[in-house]
């Protein structure tokens, strides 16, 4: 018997003849399941020819003859149904082992790169899928996207469409590719384009290529204008209709303390377990205290161990997507400790982390622990060599109040005798605020928007001020004006000369503000620095030089690690405080200067070869040349090191009061 599924869907059993029959033509008996097997058997009783009378015989020859024929055409019929119904049956068990296609990736939380085929652009696509990041590659033409993004060979990337990964890696990175040109408002605006969109990186600027009358230079207009002032802004203009804003800290309550239920999970911890005099408890907060919570109350006693501490019993926490530690106290104006210990760490009882934090006596506080500060800790002494927190494995979490810091060093501000600590709600996480806007600009910007028209001042600076080609420091300027003003969390790189090499690497970096360091770097560094901006808070509302450090004690050592970037975007000051540590507000943007004549652009790149040490300074050379599709940062084909001006500050001067003796005249 074989069962199958007809084409209107509805079961049967078929039945099935034997191939040793069909071969030797024997009939066998056909047999089929319930009801309509019970009239066949009638029949052939009915039929059997020893029953029938002979007169029947004789006198219904002819109907018998042609009953039987009857009979002999259904069993024809049934068995080519029979054969049919067997060979659709096999056809649906071919589709049955043929695998369903697999569903297509998903396209969500994306980082969107512009420029994603410029030399910066396609270094950064691929750093962000290697970080399991979904990446929407936008480019102009697609036919290009594919020789440079998913093509093999020197300076293409070997990418693929769709998931970068074949295995189950939850982390493995998508790629979609999509044409878009930045500098048609139009194709901004495709709503195709923003699907799943969170995060945009913006490495567009001048397209540089070989010119079809020959020579090199600016490809299609796309000068810096037209692509960073006037494309960038244009972008910015429409980013309200199609990306939703992420611009406020959110916080989760992981652990209520507001019942005496949810109490019971923690446990005393004073210095009673070393031969200490210390008490402490956790209770509900009274109703006096005007918030559903805990209060945390006991007495400190500085002799004997000199401490009172509470801590959970296990709790597997899983705050991996979150950024530290959010606590609303009300607390007496002492310095506490919060300490978390990891699933790591629960067979060494003298391992854990720790972070401080402050209270102001009589006064509610937020306090936001982000994950790098709490130090990992072995026998009360700081481990310089402990990994940083995972906090996707925390597994207890602890209050303390000592009379010791670190290592022994006293708590500047606690007191001994009674305490009180009261608790809002519970501990909390939090997710911080993350880029959403990442732009390449370049360092010599800010000071180029600062010298304006000052003709001596600009002769004394550092060689790409000097030469400016095409006004591209200005538009470069007014693209970051136009991502800082545009309400969206941004961090802006203004990379210094940028280099294909990484010779004599890896390199540490730095960072630094007001636009003053010199020096270059390489697009893997650059690429690597926007990769890591994107994701880390610390880089949010921030705009700052990038170079190589390139002393003796920072390179060849070791490449730059997720602490080293911390600590990097952590030195810098938001740019809504800048005169707080120091530094000038962003000055206004001016017009580009009037253009350097043949003479002067042949001495400022001469100026620049001496400074690499490729020729002799009485040598002239022709003008450096960016690579071809460098959308990125073409004016760093001139290096920003300390400046050797080919004019004296005293001619120029002479020069600018000829010119001005003109124009008075004129």
């Amino acid at each position: 018997m074989q069962a199958l599924t007809s084409r209107r869907g509805v079961s049967r059993t078929v039945a099935s003849i034997p191939a040793e029959t069909r071969i030797t033509g024997k009939l066998v008996p056909i047999s089929q399941s319930g009801s309509s097997r019970r009239p066949q058997v009638a029949c052939a009783a009915t039929l059997g020819l020893d029953q029938i009378p002979m007169e029947a015989l004789a006198t219904g020859g002819v109907v018998l003859a042609g009953l039987i024929g009857a009979i002999s055409v259904q069993m024809q019929q049934q068995s080519q149904t029979s054969e049919g119904d067997a060979a659709l049956a096999n056809a649906a068990g071919a589709a049955e082992v043929a695998p369903p296609p697999p569903p297509p990736p998903p396209r969500e939380n994306a980082v969107l790169v512009l420029g994603a085929t410029g030399r910066l652009g396609r270094r950064v696509v691929a750093k962000l899928l290697a970080a399991g990041r979904t990446v929407v590659a936008g480019c102009r033409s697609l036919d290009k996207a594919q020789d440079v993004l998913l093509g093999s060979g020197e300076g293409r990337m070997g990418l693929k469409e769709g998931f970068q990964d074949e295995g189950r890696s939850p982390d493995r990175g998508i790629l979609f590719l999509e044409q878009v040109d930045v500098t048609n408002p139009e194709s901004l605006e495709r709503p195709g384009l923003w699907e799943g969109v969170q995060q945009v990186v913006l490495t567009v600027g001048t397209v540089f290529g070989p010119l079809p009358e020959g020579g090199f230079g600016v490809l299609d207009g796309m000068t810096s204008e037209r692509v960073e002032a006037q494309g960038i802004s244009s972008l910015v203009s429409i980013l309200p209709k199609v990306l939703p804003k992420k611009a406020t800290r959110t916080s989760n309550l992981v652990l209520p303390m507001d019942t005496a239920e949810q109490l019971a999970v923690w446990q005393k911890l004073d210095d009673v377990i070393m031969g200490g005099a210390s008490d402490s408890g956790l209770e509900v907060a009274p109703e006096a205290a005007g918030v559903a919570g805990a209060v945390w109350r006991g007495n400190l006693v500085v002799q004997g161990g000199g401490f009172c501490g509470t801590r959970t019993r296990k709790l597997d926490l899983n705050l991996g997507d979150q950024d530290g530690v959010h606590l609303r106290l009300l607390g007496d104006g002492q310095t506490f400790k919060l300490n978390i210990k990891t699933i790591d760490q629960e067979e060494i009882p003298e391992s854990t982390y720790q972070a401080t934090f402050d209270t102001e006596a009589g006064q509610w506080t937020d306090v936001y622990l982000p994950w790098h500060n709490f130090v990992p800790v072995k026998r009360a002494q700081s481990d310089p060599d402990g990994p940083p927190l995972d906090p996707a494995r925390i597994s207890k979490l602890g209050l303390v109040l000592s009379r010791f810091e670190f290592n022994k060093m006293p708590n500047p501000e606690y007191k001994a005798g009674p305490f009180e600590l009261i608790i809002d709600g519970g501990i909390r996480s939090y997710r911080d605020v993350r880029p959403q806007l990442v732009m390449i600009s370049s360092a010599g910007v800010e000071r180029n928007a600062i010298i304006g028209d000052d003709a001596v001042r600009r002769a004394a600076d550092i060689p790409i001020v000097q030469l400016n080609p095409n006004g591209t420091l200005n538009h470069k300027y007014t693209a970051e004006i136009a991502v800082r003003s545009s309400g969206y969390p941004y961090s802006v790189v203004r990379s210094t000369g940028m280099i294909d090499s990484s010779e004599g690497g890896p390199y540490l970096l730095q960072a630094d503000q007001g636009d003053e360091i010199v020096g270059q770097i390489s697009r893997d560094e650059v690429a690597e620095c926007l990769v890591m901006a994107i994701n880390m808070p610390e880089a949010t509302g921030k705009t700052y030089e990038l170079r190589r450090n390139e002393a003796a004690e920072s390179k060849g050592k070791r490449p730059m690690g997720q602490r080293d970037y911390v600590r990097l975007f952590l030195k810098l000051a938001l740019d809504k405080h800048r005169w707080r540590v120091g530094l000038q507000p962003m000055p206004r943007a001016v017009p580009p200067p009037a253009p350097v004549t043949e003479e002067r652009r042949k001495e400022i790149v001469a100026q620049v070869a001496v400074i690499r040490g490729q020729q002799q300074p009485t040598v002239t050379a022709a003008a450096p040349q960016p690579g071809a599709g460098d959308g990125a940062n073409g004016a760093s084909v001139l290096s920003t090191a300390t400046p050797q001006p080919a004019a004296d500050a005293e001619t120029v001067k002479e020069e600018v009061k000829a010119k001005e003796a003109v124009e008075v005249r004129a």
